[in-house]
């Protein structure tokens, strides 16, 4: 090989290397331009539940208010626009909600907090958010009727499970609070002892095959829990029953139910006249016809809710995004 073939094949060589060297630094550019733009344009997109009623995108303006002020379990999703597991996760999201709020009308609040904004970023750091999406529960305290400040200490718990609508489901109604009271049987002691104390507000009683208590159940307890008492009854067949009658106080007092009847049945006892009510339907699935029919039967209003002052003067709106205060399935 000449002198001069030897240095024009390393000149090629070095060139060659020159040459690939630019191309990697192009291809590396272009690669965190990419993720700039990306970034960009997720930012752009603001926050990614605004547009769902079902969801509450908080703020710490508004973040208490939601999440602290209620007797409601709540579900959070901190995220950020441009993370890609948050956008997997985001149709999920909407889909729990809306079968947690729209249909089911739950005792769950499911809200989002953006941790990209800027005036989230303290809110984010006080949760110990390190990664995205971070979902955390919040649990009520037991209620206190005397208790004057309305700011319940949640107790707050990461979601670790599953990122799948089930699964999502199924962990945050079991961590609603229960305040319905389970009996054996219409003939229990525990029963009587029950319909008699604390005359000042009526009781209601489920009958139902179930031995679990559903989530709808336990959400009314929660939205009427200063103004009744609730109850229930595993019954296997009303056919088992022999008597449809419970005695208090030396009185027999009938139940409005027959033999034929269908589980589950809701009765509503009234402590004045120490008489039952029924609730004239089959199918009880929808909260706001039952909380309806609470309403009127027993002359009270929710504490919180879909029929609330509070969701009406706030809760609604908190939803939607308004700022201001502006008065504006699952089977028993």
């Amino acid at each position: 090989m000449s002198c001069s073939t030897f240095i024009n094949q390393k000149f090629k060589v070095e060139a060659f290397k020159v040459l690939g060297n630019r191309i990697m630094y192009l291809w590396k550019y272009c690669l965190i331009l990419l993720h700039l733009i990306v970034a960009i344009a997720a930012r752009a997109q603001g926050d990614l539940y605004k547009s769902d009623d079902n969801i509450y995108e908080l703020s710490p303006s508004n973040f208490d208010k939601v999440i602290q002020k209620t007797n409601y379990t709540s579900l959070v999703k901190f995220y950020a626009p441009w993370c890609g597991y948050c956008k997997q996760l985001e149709p999920a999201y909407h889909k729990l909600a809306k079968l947690i709020h729209n249909d089911g009308q739950y005792a769950i609040n499911v809200a989002s907090v953006n941790c990209d904004e800027d005036k989230n970023k303290e809110l984010c750091a006080k949760y110990k958010i390190s990664g995205f999406p971070t979902l955390m529960v919040f649990r009520p305290p037991k209620y206190d009727s005397k208790k004057k400040n309305k700011v319940y200490s949640h107790a707050v718990e990461p979601y670790k499970g599953e990122r799948s609508l089930k699964s999502m489901y199924a962990f945050v109604t079991s961590r609603i609070k229960n305040y319905v009271k389970k009996f054996a049987n219409l003939q229990s002691d525990g029963l009587k002892d029950w319909l008699m104390e604390d005359r000042e507000n009526n009781k209601v009683l489920l009958l139902t095959e179930s031995k679990q208590i559903s989530p709808l159940y336990k959400s009314l307890a929660i939205d009427f829990i200063n103004t009744l008492k609730f109850g229930m009854v595993n019954v296997k067949s009303l056919k088992d029953v022999n008597n449809f009658k419970i005695e208090i106080n030396d009185k027999k007092i009938v139940l409005p139910i027959d033999q034929d009847d269908k589980l589950p049945i809701l009765l509503n006892f009234d402590e004045k006249t120490q008489e039952f009510s029924r609730f004239e339907s089959e199918k009880l699935t929808d909260k706001v016809k039952l909380s309806e029919w609470l309403i009127e039967s027993n002359n009270v209003q929710p504490l919180e809710g879909p029929l609330s002052k509070k969701d009406k003067k706030y809760y609604s709106n908190y939803r939607k995004g308004i700022k201001g205060k502006k008065v504006v399935h699952d089977e028993l």
